[in-house]
């Protein structure tokens, strides 16, 4: 288990802070915490120095780029461990591939693959099926349609989410983008809190220029917005997705409601997959936190829930 690190309130203001805009600037948070610039500079150096932050992240539509987002649940085989590893490396240095995590649960391992065309990743998948079949037990796979990602209200210690702060991904029309966007784009997406310095060595603009294409990126909606990743561990948090099969559809809408409010619930997913009707992560204190929330969820929705599969994060590999 990972050290724990003791937040007090001003850690908990500075990362709640960030989480909502990771881009800001420390001068600004100073201000909004009502703290010294000296202090916000200490106090996020130290949250990257124990690793709470693992990084910034930029938000951007994946509709607009536009890529599809194709997501895999394996299960795999026990007995071969070496295998494994070799599939995780395999997957890691592929380029299609955007997201790996542990896991436990209904599945061993979570993937997500970023592509231009199906096509694409239907090629990428065959090759990997032939290589490794033989030590997946099982898969699903599911076309992500779009997702809502909501504030980490918790880290407040809120009991509810008023704020009706979200970043949705994956409703939107296409937008043409140059070269340079998608060099600003792509260092933006390694570290949303690049500075515009760094940009400039690449892409040969002045600063003025690079500010003027992010605000139109963001006013364009390609930029959704920035935030933080943190490690929900370190934090004494346990990071679950859970996959609803519902009896009765018409309560998605209600669900949505219920999960927004909540301060626990990060996110919001709709895919194309089977068997499941609704889909949403948590982060929780515990594995009987996480029950409690599912019991109630079924005493506030009676035989509406058919069942649902859940699985928790162990360790994310990459996350690009």
């Amino acid at each position: 288990m990972p050290n724990l690190f003791k937040l007090d309130q001003k850690d908990k203001k500075i990362l709640a802070a960030l989480d909502l805009n990771a881009r800001e600037s420390n001068s600004v948070i100073a201000k909004q915490l009502q703290l010294s610039k000296n202090i916000i500079n200490y106090r996020i150096n130290q949250l990257e120095q124990q690793k709470i932050i693992k990084s910034y992240k930029t938000i951007i539509d994946f509709s607009k780029i536009p890529l599809t987002y194709v997501r895999v649940y394996l299960d795999l085989y026990e007995f071969h461990p070496e295998k494994e590893d070799e599939l995780v490396q395999y997957l890691f240095k592929d380029k299609t591939t955007s997201f790996i995590a542990k896991t436990v649960g209904n599945w061993d391992l979570v993937i997500s693959f970023s592509v231009p065309h199906l096509s694409i990743f239907s090629e990428q998948w065959s090759k990997f099926r032939e290589k490794f079949r033989h030590i997946i037990k099982e898969y699903n796979t599911s076309i992500i349609i779009k997702d809502r990602l909501f504030p980490k209200a918790y880290l407040l210690d809120k009991k509810q989410d008023t704020s009706n702060i979200f970043w949705e991904r994956g409703t939107s029309e296409p937008i043409e983008l140059d070269e340079t966007d998608k060099t600003i784009l792509s260092l933006l997406s390694q570290n949303a809190r690049i500075p515009l310095t760094e940009i400039a060595k690449h892409v040969n603009l002045g600063s003025m220029a690079i500010i003027y294409r992010i605000k139109l990126l963001q006013k364009n909606k390609v930029i959704l917005g920035y935030r933080t990743e943190l490690d929900f561990s370190k934090l004494g948090y346990e990071y679950y997705k859970v996959d609803l099969e519902l009896e009765d559809p018409k309560i998605i809408k209600d669900l949505l409601h219920h999960c927004k409010a909540h301060p626990n619930v990060i996110a919001i997913t709709k895919a194309i997959s089977d068997n499941i009707d609704f889909e949403f992560d948590i982060e929780t204190k515990n594995f009987d936190t996480f029950l409690q929330f599912m019991n109630h969820l079924k005493i506030l929705f009676p035989r509406a829930i058919r069942d649902y599969k859940y699985l928790k994060y162990v360790e994310i590999l990459k996350n690009n």
